[in-house]
């Protein structure tokens, strides 16, 4: 059960970093400007993807020591 939690907020996690990075575009500029303006789902998902990772290690760490 432990195992399988690990397993989906790992993928959980590499699947929302992947949605959350921004796209590359010819003018570096803007997206440079893109990337300051946060939007309230990116903030969102950027909170989501903290406590995905943190959960991530705390699984890490009982699967360690179990």
């Amino acid at each position: 059960m432990i195992k399988f939690l690990w397993y989906s907020f790992s993928l959980l996690t590499v699947f929302l970093i992947l949605i959350n990075s921004p796209i590359n575009t010819s003018n570096n500029f803007i997206s440079q400007n893109k990337v300051m303006n946060f939007s309230s789902n990116q903030l969102l998902i950027q909170k989501f993807i903290i406590f995905n990772s943190f959960m991530f290690f705390t699984l890490t760490i009982i699967l360690l020591t179990y």
